[in-house]
């Protein structure tokens, strides 16, 4: 204790305590803290992975829904049919169009994509669509135990494997459980709520 005058000053550090240089602990109060804010970034980062999941699968379902529709599109401008190869084991799908004159997917060549050459279809659970797979794709009146084929005429009705009508929906799951819908009467694509 100092004395100044009629002032008494009393410092709340001991002296031998110094401005802690040299310390080689954390306090209690810095380890709450970063506790604290590590908690905070966690909460914030694990919704937003998840998003990121989300939107792949939302994705894979859309680029299916889109060359499904393109199919469809195909066969009512050019009058020919288009026909879809699903295969769930290899996780893909490849566009195919009949010649003219063509009398059947027997008969049907690889389709090209426009943009790229190559042929137009997709393989999933690789690159932006990692972790996204075909779980099965069904199309009544498809044979058992076949590939899974649907095809569309030069009026936009969906077909099985054999050219004859879908017998009801067709459809494509998705290991994120999305579903996507050919609708048979009217050949009309959606991915089902």
């Amino acid at each position: 204790m100092r004395t100044s005058g009629n002032l008494t000053s009393m410092s709340c550090v001991p002296q031998h305590l110094g401005t802690g240089f040299g310390r080689t602990a954390f306090t209690l109060i810095e380890l709450i803290a970063v506790i604290v804010i590590t908690a905070i970034i966690a909460g914030v980062a694990v919704p937003a992975m998840q998003n990121i999941a989300d939107s792949r699968g939302s994705g894979a379902a859309r680029a299916i829904v889109q060359h499904l529709s393109f199919a469809r599109e195909r066969a009512l401008n050019s009058g020919n049919r288009v026909w879809v190869v699903f295969d769930p084991d290899a996780e893909s799908y490849a566009l195919f169009a009949e010649p003219d004159g063509g009398s059947g997917y027997a008969d049907a060549f690889s389709l090209a994509d426009p943009t790229t050459g190559r042929q137009m279809g997709m393989t999933l659970d690789t690159g932006e669509f990692a972790g996204i797979g075909i779980t099965s794709a069904s199309f009544v009146g498809s044979t058992p135990n076949s590939t899974p084929v649907v095809g569309f005429d030069w009026l936009g009705s969906p077909l099985t494997q054999s050219g004859s009508a879908l017998g009801s929906d067709g459809e494509v799951v998705l290991t994120t459980g999305a579903t996507i819908e050919v609708r048979v009467f009217t050949g009309d694509i959606r991915i089902a709520e």
